[in-house]
Order: C-alpha cells, then sequence, then structure tokens
C-alpha cells in the first residue's frame, strides 16, 4: 500500500526545526519553572524561620517580626508564582 501523505524534503526541515525549536523552548521553560519553585520555598522557609522568631520577642519587635515573617513566607511566594505565570501566559 503506497504512503497516504509524502512530504519533500524541504517540508520534513521545515517541520524538524520546528519541532527542536518547540523543545527548546519547552526546556527553557522547566528550567525557569524550576528556578522559580525553588524561589518559593526558600522564601516560604525564610518566612517561616522570621515568624518563629518572632515567638522570642517581645512588644513592637514581636509583632513586626510576626507581621513580616507572614508577609514573607505567604505573599511573596503567591506573588511571586503570579508574576511567572502572567510573564508566560503566552506559552499555555
Amino acid at each position: 500500500m503506497p504512503p497516504l501523505l509524502v512530504l519533500g524534503p524541504a517540508r520534513c526541515e521545515k517541520e524538524l526545526a520546528h519541532a527542536r525549536e518547540a523543545e527548546g523552548m519547552e526546556r527553557s521553560w522547566r528550567r525557569a519553572w524550576h528556578a522559580v519553585f525553588a524561589q518559593c520555598i526558600a522564601l516560604a522557609l525564610l518566612g517561616y524561620a522570621a515568624y518563629g522568631m518572632s515567638w522570642g520577642l517581645s512588644g513592637d519587635r514581636a509583632t513586626i517580626w510576626a507581621a513580616g515573617g507572614l508577609v514573607v513566607g505567604y505573599v511573596l511566594p503567591l506573588a511571586r508564582l503570579l508574576a511567572f505565570f502572567l510573564r508566560h501566559a503566552d506559552q499555555f
């Protein structure tokens, strides 16, 4: 049985180049995603540590450390993820 579709060599090269480009873009996106994920984990751990240190303090310093720990632990990772996804929204 003859093949249903025969592509010329120029078309094959074009399709292969497109596939290589798509693979390279996916690889760079995954690398960027792993970096952002690691940054979010680091920010969360830093925030939890700051919040934990606030328990040993008293007065206004304790309030400032607790609020800072909550902001660094919860708000900054969420903002970082949101910025990443908005920057790469065209790739979804």
